[in-house]
């Protein structure tokens, strides 16, 4: 508890002291708390080096204690996270996701989009806005989101349990169990998370959901990454005493729980959506022409609102699908191992589509992530400070006799130089392989002489054998 003024009792005016500890002996009281048995414990329980937030709060050792019986790695404000990319999705049919006819009726879908009674397997169904799937992709490299969820499922149960003295809420023991149970989507850059309803599966190695969820959490559906995280977690484990204090600390962190999607006051993008099953032939007509899209009349979100009428039903499709996880499962942006190749094979997709300007891919490829990592982390450089191999000590600059003082130990840097040019090989083939603008090549050029005039330049290149052949 925060309190003002001088404590009376150890004489301190924060809230907080620098001190050793006897951390085993808090580590038994917490294993003796939860009653894990000595040759219970987990091998490794991974905790932080120092706290950034403002009173240096902890919280209790139990749960990290608890966290590591399940694998479970913990966010920086409490919470158990597991990251997807976003996709979305309007339909879709009770085999794709791998869930029985009674069990989504039970859900509240009791007919498909066409109104008629749900019997079947095959029929579509119209996805409801706060709910999504979970991926189960094994090619992805990636744990399987339902193994993740019913861990962390487990370990809240373990914790109100042995910690809190409370009955045991999700009693999951298969995956079929966690359909229905509420958990929390929210975007990177964000305060803000949508209180979701798990449903089913898929393979798809994405976060499966409504437009409007995706909206909702204020993105444009563009494929952007999102986190999800189980309700009760959130409810249970979430502070903001464990924040960092520094500008910006709020951001990813669900400060805010949005517990129903209004059509009007999400990412207004969603007010372009069209709600419709097919596209009048007068559009590729005009299309031919080159006239204006506005020309046609095509119902969308924003019209529906203007009536006064349920945006979030009746919102049609143009294609249907056998099963959409017989499509590509994984993004290869996650599957190739190396920076050079995920740009290689992008732009040779470029290559092959004519609506594509090539040399403005890869300008912006260049302009917006590789140089802004480039001069961002050759910055971070200049300003970074020393680590201690071995105590872990922390310098703002080396001693002079370039040993930690406190121990024999080796310092060494937090930002390496391979993490500065780790963009610059892949940044120059782009600029020689395609058209792009001489302001592009000359900052290019003029990055890689600052570079080189700090770390000098590289007189052997690894290059593979497969060159010579």
């Amino acid at each position: 508890m925060e309190k003002s003024g001088k404590c009376e009792i150890h004489d301190l005016e924060n809230n907080f002291k620098y001190t050793r500890i006897d951390m085993q002996h808090y580590l038994e009281i917490a294993r003796k708390k939860i009653g894990v048995m000595r040759v219970e414990m987990p091998a490794l329980i991974k905790g932080l080096k120092g706290m950034s937030s403002q009173n240096k709060e902890v919280e209790h050792l139990a749960k990290g204690i608890l966290r590591a019986k399940y694998n479970l790695c913990v966010n920086k404000d409490g919470t158990i996270r597991y990251d997807m990319t976003e996709m979305p999705l309007s339909h879709f049919k009770p085999k794709e996701i791998e869930v029985d006819v009674e069990k989504l009726k039970e859900l509240g879908y009791e007919k498909d989009y066409l109104g008629k009674e749900l019997i079947s397997d095959e029929q579509i169904l119209e996805l409801k806005p706060h709910d999504v799937l979970l991926p189960c992709n094994h090619e992805s490299g990636d744990e399987k989101a339902d193994k993740v969820f019913m861990d962390i499922s487990k370990y809240i149960d373990d914790l109100l349990e042995k910690l809190y003295d409370l009955p045991r809420f999700f009693n999951v023991e298969k995956r079929e169990d966690l359909i229905g149970q509420l958990c929390v989507c929210m975007a990177p850059h964000n305060c803000a998370g949508v209180i979701s309803r798990i449903i089913g599966f898929s393979k798809v190695q994405g976060l499966m959901a409504s437009p409007y969820l995706h909206a909702a959490m204020r993105r444009d559906c563009d494929g952007d990454e999102a986190a999800i995280m189980m309700l009760a977690d959130v409810l249970i484990n979430f502070s903001k005493s464990f924040l960092p204090s520094h500008r910006g600390a709020t951001q990813d962190a669900p400060l805010v729980l949005n517990g129903r999607i209004s059509a009007r006051e999400v990412d207004d993008q969603i007010l372009d959506f069209e709600l419709c099953d097919y596209y009048p032939l007068e559009l590729y007509r005009k299309a031919e022409k080159r006239l204006h899209s506005s020309e046609i009349e095509i119902e969308m979100v924003k019209q529906r609102l203007a009536k006064g009428e349920d945006p979030y039903v009746n919102i049609g499709f143009t294609h249907n699908t056998s099963n959409f996880n017989e499509a590509v499962n994984c993004s290869s942006y996650k599957i190739l191992p190396t920076m050079r190749e995920k740009v290689k094979d992008q732009m040779e997709l470029c290559e092959k589509l004519r609506s594509v300007d090539q040399g403005d891919v890869a300008r912006l490829i260049i302009d917006r992530h590789f140089m802004r990592d480039l001069k961002g982390n050759l910055r971070k450089f200049t300003q970074q400070t020393f680590r201690c191999s071995s105590c872990n000590e922390i310098y703002r600059r080396i001693p002079l006799n370039g040993r930690c003082s406190k121990c024999p130990g080796k310092l060494i840097y937090t930002i390496s130089y391979g993490s500065i040019v780790k963009y610059l090989e892949p940044a120059l083939d782009l600029a020689n392989n395609y058209d792009v603008p001489e302001y592009i090549i000359q900052d290019l050029k003029l990055t890689k002489i600052y570079i080189e005039s700090i770390f000098g330049k590289d007189n052997e290149k690894q290059e593979s054998i497969e060159k010579w052949f």
